[in-house]
């Protein structure tokens, strides 16, 4: 049988793991298929994935917030209920207020 998980519960979770925590994010795995990956993330306002460079393929849902996507080509603000294809070869996530978003990647 399929693993149903809950996202509003787990986003919950998330974010107020995110709140207790000294670097302002937190994230877990929801589902691995194959290569497909699914990491739930959330990020505190003003806080950062970094720059890192770009899997295979990705795309970001946020579920909750806005957070402004920045690469070489410019800044997209992406907010909640937007997907958006990640750029590549690098890029960089910071969250604009308290934010939960989805992050799909084919894992090489």
């Amino acid at each position: 049988m399929a693993e149903l998980i809950n996202i509003a519960a787990a986003a919950e979770l998330e974010l107020d793991r995110a709140r207790v925590s000294p670097h302002g994010r937190s994230a877990r795995a929801l589902l691995h298929d194959g290569r497909l990956r699914h990491t739930l993330i959330a990020l505190l306002g003003d806080q950062a994935l970094g720059d890192h460079p770009k899997p295979e393929a990705a795309t970001l849902h946020v579920l909750s917030g806005a957070v402004l996507v920045r690469a070489d080509e410019g800044e997209t603000r992406v907010e909640e209920g937007q997907l958006v294809a990640l750029p590549g070869p690098r890029h960089d996530v910071v969250a604009l207020d308290e934010a939960v978003v989805i992050l799909s990647t084919i894992a090489g």
